[in-house]
């Protein structure tokens, strides 16, 4: 296997979207449930710890290295091109690319203000309000954003099934015209770098 150490820096901020509260029996979900039955008798109170939990279940965080950004994005971002671009099938790429790490440091302005998700929930600096359509209707949603992000990462992969050059290529789209996190690629566009 051969390694390919990039980088990769933000144009426009990045978008986390932790999926996590779509397990019925999550925190979050189950402390969010407790204020949306309540319907037309919220209070802005529940209103405000709604939107607070909203963007504290959307950030990854792991206590010792912080706010980070999962590495199947990398496989899901290469694989999910790689046919339109070059006419490599997705499963090619899941057989023969494999990050190095589970879970990538993010860089970002701000960085070290946060030791903890509730310091990202509780700062609105990293807070981001779309109407988003729900149905018919739009609805606003919250979510964390970072501003001059970037992270660093390594790849390893079986060159005699995937060369560096075409390896290189598909990352350098992935970030210029798909983007990373959520909403791409409105948010989360990038450059890329190759380290070694």
């Amino acid at each position: 296997m051969d390694t390919l150490k990039f980088k990769v820096t933000g144009i426009d901020s990045i978008l986390l979207n932790n999926p996590q509260t779509v397990d019925p029996f999550n925190k979050y979900s189950k402390a969010k449930a407790i204020i949306t039955k309540k319907g037309t008798r919220k209070t802005e109170d529940d209103q405000l710890e709604l939107r607070r939990l909203e963007v504290e279940s959307k950030v990854y965080f792991d206590e010792k290295i912080g706010i980070y950004v999962p590495s199947n994005w990398i496989t899901a971002a290469i694989g999910g091109i790689s046919f339109t671009q070059l006419k490599i099938a997705k499963k090619v790429i899941r057989g023969c690319v494999f990050p190095d790490e589970n879970k990538i440091k993010l860089h970002f302005e701000g960085e070290e203000k946060v030791k903890s998700k509730a310091d990202v929930s509780g700062n609105p600096a990293f807070h981001i309000l779309q109407l988003v359509k729900q149905g018919q209707v739009r609805v606003p949603k919250a979510g964390p954003i970072f501003k001059n992000w970037s992270f660093t990462t390594s790849l390893s992969y079986e060159s005699e099934i995937l060369d560096r050059d075409t390896l290189e290529h598909l990352l350098t789209y992935a970030s210029n015209y798909g983007g990373w996190g959520d909403f791409r690629p409105t948010f989360g566009r990038a450059s890329l770098e190759i380290l070694e």
